[in-house]
């Protein structure tokens, strides 16, 4: 009796720590598997348009090439024509944060310590450095894996064993996490979507300067539950004080910018998604924090579409029905 108790104990302490090491190895490789998470994820968002495309009789090869020329065009085209106000907003961020600063009563010490030009403008040209080779790899990846086809699906069923009633199952199951991952992701690009749409013509009738900016990001910070919202908010009182002048006069900016997320998140997601991808409000807060500490503000932005992840396996398989039921609304 006491060594089974001994054994039981023993291997929990070995999947205690073998979760730990996990832990700490993808938040020590966190650039490695970043863009491999959002290649993936971009992937399944792509994926029903190159099988239309293919039905259509486009090849992959082709059809998954001109998908991401036209969203790699499409993005050069907004930054292209958005440039001006990308520069006004550049050029507003110092006094902005000067602006700040003073409310939080650190003006003088911020000034002093205020890095040189010079290394401003190297930091910038790093960060624009290293931007552009995670997007040079994320693209070649997406592109790969959509290539592939059914490559790893195939190579999945081979894992299943020889049993043909366990790969009719998997089958089953891959094809039912893939869809819910597919729909989780079309919701978001929609309710993003419709988020900077009213945002941009809200801030648009109010007269706020760089609209659009801000519109695309409350669309891309929309992703984020809870944070996302108040970052926004945040960003936008500030330059409405600077507009404005009165920080009083400035919080209707950051209040209907709050309202349209608002309606957005009670009305239009549940609707959207309905109960089966719905987690409850305490997992998601938790995993929010969880992957914010795992890969800092790129966990912050994937949370979300992580959680869907695991949701959307623990749903199919049988030994985590468990899990997916502490996950649930």
């Amino acid at each position: 009796m006491s060594t089974t108790i001994t054994s039981r104990v023993a291997t929990i302490a070995l999947c205690v720590l073998a979760t730990l090491a996990a832990l700490m190895f993808l938040r020590t490789a966190g650039a490695l598997f970043i863009p491999i998470v959002i290649a993936v994820l971009m992937s399944y968002a792509l994926e029903p348009l190159v099988v239309r495309l293919q039905r259509a009789g486009i090849p992959r090869l082709i059809g998954a090439a001109l998908l991401l020329l036209l969203l790699m065009g499409g993005a050069a085209w907004t930054a292209y024509a958005l440039r001006e106000e990308i520069r006004e907003a550049l050029k507003a961020l110092p006094e902005a944060t000067r602006r700040a600063s003073e409310w939080l009563g650190a003006g003088e010490s911020t000034r002093q310590e205020a890095a040189p030009p010079a290394a401003v403008v190297q930091q910038g040209i790093g960060w624009a450095v290293s931007g552009a080779g995670h997007i040079t790899v994320v693209v070649f990846l997406v592109y790969f894996l959509l290539i592939s086809g059914t490559h790893f699906k195939q190579r999945f069923l081979e894992l299943a064993g020889p049993s043909l009633e366990r790969r009719r199952i998997t089958a089953d199951v891959l094809n039912d996490v893939n869809g819910q991952i597919q729909r989780y992701l079309l919701v978001l690009a929609v309710t993003s979507a419709v988020v900077g749409l009213a945002t941009w013509a809200a801030l648009a009738a109010m007269h706020v300067r760089q609209a659009a900016v801000w519109s695309i990001l409350a669309g891309i910070f929309n992703s984020i539950p809870y944070f996302g919202p108040i970052i926004v908010s945040g960003g936008l009182f500030v330059v409405g004080s600077l507009q404005y002048g009165d920080p009083v006069a400035a919080l209707k900016i950051p209040a209907t910018a709050l309202a349209i997320t608002s309606l957005e998140g009670w009305l239009l997601t549940p609707i959207l998604l309905g109960k089966v991808e719905r987690m409850h409000v305490v997992v998601v807060f938790v995993g929010l924090l969880f992957w914010t500490w795992l890969w800092g503000a790129w966990g912050t932005i994937l949370a979300m579409p992580m959680l869907a992840v695991m949701k959307a396996i623990c749903d199919h398989v049988e030994s985590l029905k468990p899990v997916s039921r502490l996950l649930a609304h």
